[in-house]
């Protein structure tokens, strides 16, 4: 009887492996932590395999969202299929099964409808929402939703931390469209608004998203500082008083620093 690691089980093993598969295989896994973008020479020379084959290979992977080419500087980043198949994995220990314990602490204390997203792709994508007892309710679809990169507060406020120039990117790609009579559609207002969001650390927003919704939302940072998602909360507009608006602030902003050093974030 031969052993789960024999050289008759392996040579079974791999007459069943599909050599243009392994090779797709092989791009996905040069991006890594340390290696998050990387140009199509980047990874000729780390695959080892010809230029025209690994672009043929990302093309494909472009094709169905596993790969994103970055406009911006012409190198590729794993895309936003990733995060549908993250949220589809119990017990993850990603981004948000780190956050998930932070995310229903927040929601109990101000039992509002609480949101977590990240820019991927130039769009909002949500990774995570806790439904709140109030009468905020929001699409059950979130985990496949993407909105344009500047809607509603955690849009702001992801992009208040983005370089200047990628700001104006995503503003000429996404101009502003009003999704209530109260969004911001001035584009200079816009820039000042995200630059205020920068200054003060979070975003507050009356029913500029949702008519009927106010909310307040922060940055989430990696140990690097860098800001990696957004935190934020739903709640409808007959809650809104000063000290209510006070106190919202404060838990969404403590919930988002608690996460961020959870994930290795030092002020």
């Amino acid at each position: 009887m031969t052993g789960n690691n024999s050289p008759t089980k392996i040579k079974e093993d791999e007459k069943y492996n599909i050599r243009a598969i392994e090779r797709a295989l092989s791009v996905l896994e040069a991006f890594s932590i340390e290696r998050r973008k990387l140009s199509l020479d980047e990874l000729t020379k780390l695959i080892g395999l010809s230029k025209p084959t690994v672009f043929r290979i990302l093309s494909t992977l472009q094709s169905r969202k596993f790969i994103y080419l970055d406009k911006g500087d012409g190198r590729y980043r794993l895309g936003s299929v990733f995060l549908t198949l993250a949220s589809a994995v119990h017990g993850s220990s990603g981004l948000g099964a780190i956050a998930r314990p932070h995310l229903t602490t927040l929601r109990n204390s101000t039992q509002a409808t609480v949101l977590l997203g990240a820019l991927l792709e130039d769009h909002l994508v949500y990774l995570d929402k806790t439904e709140g007892r109030g009468p905020v309710r929001l699409a059950n679809d979130i985990a496949w939703r993407r909105d344009p990169a500047h809607y509603g507060m955690l849009g702001m406020t992801l992009m208040a931390y983005l370089e200047p120039s990628e700001v104006e990117r995503l503003l000429d790609e996404f101009p502003l469209a009003p999704h209530t009579l109260k969004t911001l559609t001035d584009r200079n207002l816009f820039l000042q608004r995200i630059g205020d969001i920068r200054r003060i650390g979070y975003a507050l927003e009356f029913e500029e998203a949702i008519d009927g919704v106010w909310g307040v939302a922060a940055p989430i940072r990696n140990a690097g500082g860098e800001v990696v998602a957004a935190v934020g909360v739903a709640l409808p507009m007959s809650t809104c008083s000063e000290e209510h608006i006070a106190e919202t602030i404060a838990s969404v902003t403590a919930c988002a620093a608690a996460i961020s050093s959870d994930l290795g974030h030092r002020r």
